[in-house]
């Protein structure tokens, strides 16, 4: 058994678990944003033969004897997103193309022809499977259209109406049967079949919106998550924990996230060890997960597994307690490579100490290399370097060494030096390596100073470097004819890569040396590549010979791709809360990956894909990235954008108030790749657009608008009560003429008028609240009564 690891942390918000879901499985609109999901002109369960096909298109307009296709608008209920002439599935004769590309057929070409869907929704854990989709078809009774579904790779099966023909008006259609559930690959196909007739022209079979919808039942079909088993126990912090897992039915592949409980054993809130997938057809596995290194002692932890995306949401079963310790820390100090040489290591020469730990570092934790006087004590150590860092470089989680980067002190010459790491926090004391040879090399390369090169692809660089020679002393001395130039070393085994390749000079003392870095394309055809190397300047003729090595420090090569990466997602539209990953291509695994969503504040990413969380967030998202290699970064890529949805809000807006005759419009608010359905015990409906209605209330009373809403992530059905009254007529009340000062009585009484108020045009302030009222004017003014 290889358990899987988690890999990545994310930080998820988690709801409580529901009795009763029911969710969008699939949906074609067929507008913009199609990609494929149909496979047109299929032989399917018929013969694929005549004129009479299928095509994807916006064509409603007919000619030549052929009828138009009646608009979107003309429907016998509901609404058709993109209405009157959106992009949508039908029959045309392709004889007729390209004048006529709309929902036609020609009678006199025996045709049979299938549209099916190119790939299947999986329902497997599901009931309730609901097929719907609204279509349009006139034919005859030897014309008509036929749908049909497959289960997991099986033969065509016909549903639903026998025929699909002699409808004139765009009709919404629901097909359900048990057949639907259950299945890891359900595929449903529109059959088009014709027989040579007589008949006139007509109205094809001609689909649109289709939307397919499932219901997870807790209670009455319920898929249990359990723990199987867990170990060690007990188990260190930051350490791994390895768990099985087991679902007691097959799920849709779908992401899992794994959940810490408290010391306690309750998960009121829930510590996130990360996700994993679970494809359709796994019901048991296992995970390592790593346990934080801030998780207290405690002798009842629990981990529990969450199913979140897609949905169902499932809360799995806790497992038994296990215990978390705070163990030891440690930390072993590891050869660093400029040891291979087979000189002695230089004074002031860069040296990189690696090092494993384990335990938990606090945060400010310092990692400290330490150099040992000559005669191997560290009672009064010398700093190589130093390291700030939290993190456990632990090889049992899968870590690479931890380093520690700094020079060589300036000490005396000698063959019995150690080297070790301590750690700050706490206070770790490492293992030690030695002894090593130390000693005073007459070349200095470039006064100590690392380099750092950025080249593109086929433009190097070219820097001016120094060495100083005689640096301790005046006894090395250099042949007439010698020559300094510079070496490059492998940083991982310190195997000579170049000699000479990239800067040399004739001279006897010191000076400087051109550097010449090449583009990507030649520094690869030098057997170099982009990275970190160790570089010196070496002498060919030195007296004495073993001064012929300068001091070591590092070269830094960057050299990303010239054409920014390219984004790859899984999907560009999805419900708020689901786990997405989008992949970077190419990938450059030598290089971190910048990213940047919108105008916020760019972060790298250590993996491939990356994984995004939105949950808490709806709306559109535009994602970029751009690669630096070696700390040198290229450009950025286009962005892409994900349209993030939520399950559709319900809650209608507009007056619960209205008066006979008026017209309202009441909305909801709209999200993408829903469908809205609108329904009203009264009024008439004078104009319908996805999430809005506008309604002429023409009797009194009290009736109930009700709004139905379904996308991928759910369903939702809102209510409104609205109270229509009479509108009673108020006699108008004649304009006056007065003289400035004098009084004027205003009366506008009204049988079955319970309320009045006057206000002056334009101000909102009330002026008096009875059907009269006296007003002594000092000019001009006008009265408003409501």
């Amino acid at each position: 058994m290889n358990p899987k690891y988690l890999w990545t942390l994310i930080l998820l918000l988690a709801t409580a678990s529901v009795s009763s879901q029911t969710f969008q499985l699939f949906a074609e609109d067929f507008d913009d944003d199609y990609a494929g999901s149909f496979l047109l002109n299929s032989a399917g369960p018929g013969d694929s033969i005549g004129n009479n096909q299928w095509i994807i298109n916006d064509s409603y307009t007919g000619g030549f004897g052929y009828p138009n296709t009646p608009s979107q608008l003309m429907v016998e209920s509901g609404t058709i997103g993109g209405a009157p002439y959106s992009t949508y599935l039908h029959v045309h004769d392709v004889e007729a193309a390209p004048a006529v590309i709309n929902a036609s057929y020609d009678p006199g070409s025996a045709s049979d022809h299938f549209a099916e869907m190119a790939y299947g929704f999986c329902t497997l854990g599901l009931v309730d499977i609901e097929f719907t989709f609204f279509w349009i078809g006139e034919g005859s009774a030897t014309a008509y259209g036929q749908v049909y579904y497959s289960a997991d790779g099986g033969p065509w099966t016909e549903v639903g109406e026998p025929l699909y023909n002699e409808q004139s008006l765009w009709k919404y259609e629901v097909i359900t049967s048990t057949d639907f559930e259950d299945v890891a690959d359900l595929r449903f196909g529109f059959r088009w079949l014709n027989n040579v007739s007589g008949d006139d022209p007509s109205v094809s079979f001609a689909i649109d919106d289709i939307i397919a919808v499932g219901t997870y039942d807790a209670l009455a079909s319920p898929v249990d998550i359990n723990i199987t088993f867990l170990f060690p126990d007990p188990v260190c912090a930051l350490s791994t924990l390895v768990f099985g897992w087991e679902l007691s039915a097959p799920l849709c592949d779908g992401t899992y996230q794994v959940q810490l409980s408290n010391a306690s054993g309750s998960f009121a809130s829930p510590t996130d060890l990360g996700v994993f997938d679970i494809a359709s057809a796994d019901t048991s596995g296992a995970v390592a997960v790593v346990i934080p290194g801030t998780t207290p002692e405690g002798d009842c932890y629990k981990v529990r597994v969450v199913r979140l995306s897609p949905l169902p949401y499932i809360v799995g079963e806790a497992s038994v307690c296990f215990e978390v310790q705070d163990c030891p820390n440690t930390i072993t100090t590891l050869p660093p490579v400029v040891t291979y040489d087979t000189n002695a290591v230089c004074v002031n020469s860069v040296i990189d100490v690696p090092f494993f730990s384990t335990g938990v570092y606090l945060p400010g934790n310092v990692y400290t290399a330490q150099l040992s006087d000559s005669t191997g004590s560290f009672d009064s150590p010398y700093t190589i370097g130093t390291f700030t860092s939290s993190a456990t470089y632990d090889p049992a989680l899968g870590s690479m060494p931890g380093m520690v980067s700094g020079i060589v002190p300036v000490v005396p010459p000698g063959c019995s030096y150690f080297i070790r790491v301590v750690s700050s926090a706490p206070e770790v004391t490492g293992s030690v390596y030695g002894p090593l040879c130390i000693q005073e090399c007459d070349i200095e390369t470039n006064d100590i100073t690392d380099i750092y090169v950025c080249i593109s692809e086929e433009i190097g660089d070219t820097l001016t470097i120094t060495y100083d020679t005689n640096v301790f002393d005046s006894i090395a001395t250099y042949c007439p004819d010698n020559t300094f130039c510079v070496e490059i070393l492998d940083a991982m085994f310190f195997n000579q890569a170049s000699l000479c390749d990239l800067g040399i000079t004739v001279d006897t003392e010191s000076g400087t040396i051109e550097l010449m870095i090449p583009g990507y394309t030649d520094l690869l055809a030098l057997g170099l590549d982009a990275g970190v190397w160790y570089m010196r300047v070496i002498a060919s003729c030195a007296d004495p010979s073993e001064n012929s090595l300068g001091t070591l420090i590092h070269l830094t090569i960057g050299a990303p791709a010239d054409d920014p990466p390219v984004l790859i997602p899984e999907d560009t539209l999805f419900c708020e809360g689901a786990v997405i990953a989008a992949t970077v291509v190419p990938y450059n695994p030598n290089s971190v990956y910048q990213f940047q969503f919108g105008a916020g504040t760019p972060f790298t990413w250590p993996f491939n894909p990356i994984l995004i969380n939105f949950a808490g967030v709806t709306g559109d998202v535009s994602l970029k990235v751009r690669e630096i290699n070696y700390g040198c970064p290229g450009p950025w890529s286009d962005s892409i954008v994900f349209h993030v949805i939520d399950v559709p809000v319900v809650a209608i807006s507009g007056p619960a108030k209205a008066c006979t005759g008026d017209t309202v419009t009441y909305s909801v608010p709209y999200f993408l790749s829903t469908y809205y359905d609108w329904s009203i015990t009264g009024g008439t409906v004078v104009d319908t657009a996805n999430n809005e209605i506008s309604v002429v209330w023409d009797a009194e009373g009290y009736y109930t608008l009700t709004i139905f809403a379904l996308n991928e992530c759910g369903s939702g059905t809102g209510n409104k009560t609205i109270h229509i009254i009479p509108t009673i007529p108020i006699g108008d009340v004649p304009d006056q003429l007065i003289c400035e000062g004098q009084t004027v009585n205003l009366n506008a009484n009204a049988a079955g008028i319970e309320g009045y108020a006057w206000y002056e045009y334009g101000d909102t302030t009330l002026v008096y609240d009875d059907f009269y009222f006296s007003v002594t004017p000092d000019s001009t003014i006008t009265y408003l009564l409501v």
